[in-house]
């Protein structure tokens, strides 16, 4: 991620970002944005986590609440991806996920994504280009089908179901920001672009949509794709039936500084700031609210002494910040169980588990 100056800078972005000069600003009618600003954030509530003793777990990075299991995606394995959890006995009730390229066997498991039912889940394996369907109640331990992109699809990155026959997903090139396909790798509808994000066209849109990766997640009952920037503080709400983007920004307003640079051959972003800020570290669009893992801190306090995201943010679905939490453990993700009031996180010290909060 970092690199010194190379000798041919085209552009250093070290500043402060102000999106306009009212409490929101519309670009045009699809495009909305709101400022956040550091006085509008809700004095928090502190959170006491209980973390769990799960020996099976090695190196743990992604974690998913279907609505009866818990699931803990590896990021390192000896054998399997997937860890079943039942957190009420706080007991490991089964693995699976085989660690291989075979057949019903997957890479990875850093993206997960509930299924049409409690027992189902979907694995985004961006090395295979395909989403894995796992049945959590089978004794089976590979998946039990899975969709492969098709050639026309190869750009498509985090990739997730619209419904039976489409798929949202971001892209690796070019400037159209959410792009639904069907699933012969059709493009069916793009939704706003990159450069909405820096007015600069002078700038390479991968250059800007680099700059402003992230998590994401998806509210099928409502129709909203969900984006947390990780190096830019903003959150961006796509309602997929409107059209619309709500893009809330804050609450430091900071892009980071970086240059645009043409080693490899193509346009890329190099951030140059060695102590780089991180912003959103997950985020989960839940049936009423959004919620966000949020650090806003240096990189280097994570590699000092493993410290990460503390604070949780709570969104409306109309980009409002409503609540914030502080928590007791810092995490590197987060899953949310709405119906039960917990939260429930991989905390990022030297023996990383599962934190289960109540809320």
């Amino acid at each position: 991620m970092h690199a010194s100056y190379p000798i041919w800078i085209l552009l250093v972005f070290g500043f402060f970002f102000s999106c306009g000069k009212g409490p929101s600003e519309t670009q045009d009618k699809n495009y909305i944005i709101h400022k956040l600003e550091i006085e509008d954030v809700p004095e928090p509530d502190l959170l006491r986590g209980n973390k769990l003793n799960l020996s099976v777990l090695l190196d743990p990075e992604s974690i998913l609440w279907t609505g009866k299991y818990l699931v803990v995606g590896e990021s390192k394995t000896l054998d399997y991806y997937l860890h079943v959890i039942d957190p009420e006995s706080e007991t490991l009730i089964k693995t699976m996920g085989k660690d291989v390229f075979g057949p019903g066997e997957i890479s990875t498991a850093y993206q997960l994504e509930k299924g049409k039912s409690v027992n189902e889940i979907w694995v985004y394996d961006h090395t295979q280009k395909l989403i894995a369907l796992f049945d959590l109640e089978s004794p089976d331990e590979l998946y039990q089908k899975a969709f492969r992109q098709p050639q026309n699809m190869y750009l498509a990155t985090d990739i997730r179901w619209f419904s039976d026959d489409k798929l949202i997903c971001r892209l690796a090139d070019g400037d159209d920001k959410y792009v639904l396909y069907d699933t012969l790798g059709n493009q069916l509808t793009t939704y706003g672009t990159w450069s909405q994000l820096i007015a600069d066209p002078s700038l390479p849109p991968n250059v800007i949509k680099s700059v402003h990766q992230g998590r994401t997640s998806f509210n099928p009952a409502q129709k909203k794709y969900v984006l947390g920037g990780r190096f830019r503080d903003f959150i961006e709400i796509l309602d997929l039936s409107s059209g619309e983007i709500i893009s809330t920004r804050g609450p430091e307003h900071v892009i980071p500084a970086f240059v645009v640079d043409y080693s490899a051959g193509y346009p890329m972003a190099q951030f140059t700031d060695r102590s780089l800020s991180s912003y959103y570290m997950d985020i989960i669009a839940g049936d009423e609210y959004i919620y966000a893992l949020y650090f806003g801190k240096s990189a280097d306090l994570y590699y000092k002494n493993g410290e990460l995201s503390k604070e949780i943010f709570v969104f409306d679905y109309d980009g409002k910040l409503v609540k914030t939490y502080t928590l007791d453990y810092s995490l590197v993700s987060l899953a949310v169980d709405e119906e039960n009031r917990r939260f429930f996180g991989i905390s990022s010290d030297e023996d990383p588990n599962v934190v289960v909060f109540d809320f």
